[in-house]
């Protein structure tokens, strides 16, 4: 988390909000539902989603009007779909594919397709064991500058 940004109790209300939506749908939740759970304004909700962004904790759709990231969820379409027993969502990238799994604590499979080649391929976490095609997932970006293309990271 940024140092510099100071989440209030409000703010990490809204993150377990949208962590909960994910969680029991797959799907993230959008700003009259998480203002509805909050109690409050879809422009607090807003504000809220923006300082979580800037500490590192939940990235906004580009316009502010929504979730776009909170890893290792995906609140849009991606190639990385995770298939669970319990539902069906999106990772933002093949390591948060295997962070889905890990952060529900149960199995998770994805179908998707090499960045580079195409090649189908397929991995995932079943009986808890790590399974699928051969394959290394490669991190771009170091890690330590992820945020600063959240997108492309």
């Amino acid at each position: 988390m940024s140092d510099s940004v100071a989440l209030t109790e409000f703010d990490w209300d809204v993150r377990t909000h949208i962590y909960r939506s994910f969680a029991e749908s797959g799907q993230a939740p959008t700003l009259g539902a998480i203002a509805a759970a909050a109690r409050s304004t879809e422009n607090r909700v807003q504000v809220s989603l923006q300082k979580l962004f800037e500490a590192h904790e939940i990235a906004p759709l580009p316009d502010g009007k929504g979730v776009w990231m909170a890893n290792p969820f995906s609140g849009i379409p991606t190639d990385y779909v995770v298939t669970t027993p319990e539902m069906t969502c999106y990772a933002n990238c093949a390591w948060d594919a295997l962070g889905v799994p890990a952060i529900l604590g149960t199995d998770g499979w994805t179908r998707t397709k090499c960045a580079e080649s195409g090649a189908a391929l397929e991995f995932g976490i079943r009986n808890g064991i790590l399974g699928g095609d051969d394959g290394v997932i490669h991190l771009v970006t170091p890690l330590r500058r992820a945020w600063e293309d959240i997108g492309f990271t």
